[in-house]
């Protein structure tokens, strides 16, 4: 679906998905700024939760990726953050997922999958990386550039679909029963759902990076 155009600066469009992805940026970069000014040895508080994320983020990379892992934490840090932010921005009155958007969940998929390509062919070298696509018969060529696309197809439909969908049941119960059973819902699809579906996206990615280069 094509994205709803709010404004123009000058002849740039701004669409919905765009201007909320710029709120995301500004929020997580004024959280940022303001939780690592005064850090503790000690973490408490803000700073104890946001420790616990980047451990656990770095935990999961290394234990699928191993030592080399280490320089990928900043890049699955940053999905998993933008993705969180943009799935859970929707239970807000007025607000907009930037995830709800096909070409928002496409671009993370294809960042992704470029990532993971270029690494490989840093540390295999690039005709062993081109080998690989016609192993172990030639005549899988087809097949396994196929099966290589089809990851961003599904990286990217998976995310897109789970939130749109979640977006779309939540604005009908809306209209029908404004007062009485979006609380129930809102608690399941805008936060339980959002998180859960920042997990997968954040797992797979890293299990993505990680097949391309073991």
């Amino acid at each position: 679906m094509e994205a709803e155009v709010l404004f123009y600066i000058y002849s740039f469009p701004v669409s919905k998905p765009l201007l909320f992805t710029w709120i995301i940026m500004a929020v997580v970069s004024l959280a940022s700024f303001l939780l690592t000014r005064n850090m503790q040895k000690v973490p408490r508080g803000a700073q104890h939760f946001v420790e616990l994320l980047v451990d656990g983020i770095e935990k999961l990379v290394l234990t699928n990726m191993g030592p080399e892992g280490k320089k990928f934490v900043p890049l699955i840090l940053m999905i998993a953050v933008y993705v969180g932010f943009s799935n859970l921005i929707g239970i807000i009155p007025g607000a907009y997922s930037p995830t709800e958007n096909l070409t928002t969940t496409f671009t993370l998929a294809l960042i992704v999958f470029l990532v993971g390509h270029y690494t490989a062919i840093r540390k295999k070298g690039f005709l062993p990386w081109i080998k690989g696509f016609v192993e172990p018969y030639f005549i899988l060529l087809p097949l396994n550039i196929a099966g290589e696309l089809s990851q961003i197809v599904s990286h990217s439909f998976r995310l897109y679909g789970n939130i749109f969908a979640g977006g779309v049941l939540l604005s009908i119960v809306y209209m029908i029963a404004p007062y009485v059973i979006p609380a129930v819902l809102l608690g399941w699809f805008g936060i339980f759902s959002g998180i859960i579906q920042t997990a997968v996206f954040t797992l797979l990615s890293v299990v993505y990076i990680s097949m391309k280069i073991n």
